[in-house]
């Protein structure tokens, strides 16, 4: 548990979720507590962007069922580039 919230200033966070409506609501959140935030829709395009940048990313939330490629597989492969 984080006690003191103000250290997510500083985190940059990649998220990925295909439902539009929870990935909107939960980014707005996630603006108002991290430095900076990249959002995919699928876990193709999260793998692309944590490719893209790969040095600024600090925390990787995402959905576990998603189309063209799920969570668990996007992590995988991100397992394997670093």
């Amino acid at each position: 548990m984080i006690n003191n919230i103000s250290i997510l200033k500083n985190i940059t966070i990649l998220y990925a979720e295909d439902e539009k409506d929870l990935r909107e609501v939960t980014h707005q959140i996630l603006k108002g507590f991290t430095k900076k935030q990249f959002v995919a829709k699928n876990g193709q395009e999260g793998l692309d962007l944590f490719k893209e940048h790969e040095n600024e990313i600090d925390l990787i939330i995402t959905d576990v069922n998603m189309p063209v490629l799920n969570g668990l597989e996007m992590v995988k492969e991100i397992k394997k580039s670093t």
